[in-house]
This record gives structure tokens, sequence and C-alpha cells, in this order.
């Protein structure tokens, strides 16, 4: 024996649209403390991207190393040149001539301040040197 049932499908109902607008009016969305936390991480990061970009674009690393300009002047050694003789000719006023000793020392990579006759040497030059 078999019956026929029909199935009852519900009618399909009008959506008042206004209503269902100012419901969602209502709703906020909240940030959680993850979202926020991978906020500031991305707002980090994108900050150590700009940073390193400006680094390299505008050349500060060169500016912080220690005042010394990319102009330096190459010498050759002669008979009886000394660190302290070139200190006094090259070294900008007030600095005294052992901290430009110990600099030309550093830009030459010098073990000691000892140098030989035709020996070239770059003396570093200073921003702002009057000398």
């Amino acid at each position: 024996m078999h019956t026929n049932m029909a199935t009852v499908l519900p009618l399909p109902q009008h959506r008042d649209e206004r209503a269902e607008r100012s419901a969602r009016s209502d709703v906020r969305l909240v940030m959680t403390r993850r979202g926020r936390m991978l906020l500031t991480a991305i707002a980090f990061l994108l900050g150590l991207a700009v940073a390193a970009a400006a680094l390299l674009v505008f050349g500060i690393p060169a500016a912080l190393a220690g005042g010394a300009d990319d102009d330096a002047v190459t010498v050759t050694v002669q008979e009886g040149d000394t660190l302290w003789g070139y200190a006094e000719e090259y070294a900008p006023e007030g600095m005294s001539p052992h901290e430009f000793v110990v600099e030309a020392r550093t830009v030459n990579q010098l073990p000691t301040g000892r140098v030989s006759v035709g020996q070239e040497l770059e003396m570093p030059v200073f921003d702002g040197a009057s000398r």
C-alpha cells in the first residue's frame, strides 16, 4: 500500500529591507586581542621596512659612521712623514692630533701609528673643517 504524500514548502516571505538595514547599523565590530596583535605586528614590520629603505636611499649609515666625509684626501707617505704630522696639516680646528691619528688609523686599517715611505693613506676630511 502506497500513500501519496505531498511535500509542503514554506512560501517565501517578503523581507523588509529597511528593517534589515537598521538592524545591521546597530552592529558594532570589535577587534579581538589577536587582531590587535596582528595589526601591531604588521605596522611594526612596515615601519622597519620604511626605515631600512630610508637608510639605504639617503645614505644615513655613512653619516652615522663617525662624521668623516666620503671626500678623503689620498697622500703618499714621504721620508720623515708621520701620522702626527698629517694631523697637524689635515685635522680640523677643535680636533686634537690624537683624535685625528685614531681616525686616520681606522680609515686606513693600520694596526699601529707607523707608516712607510711610498705607502698611500687616506686622510679623512671632516664636514665643516676649516684649516
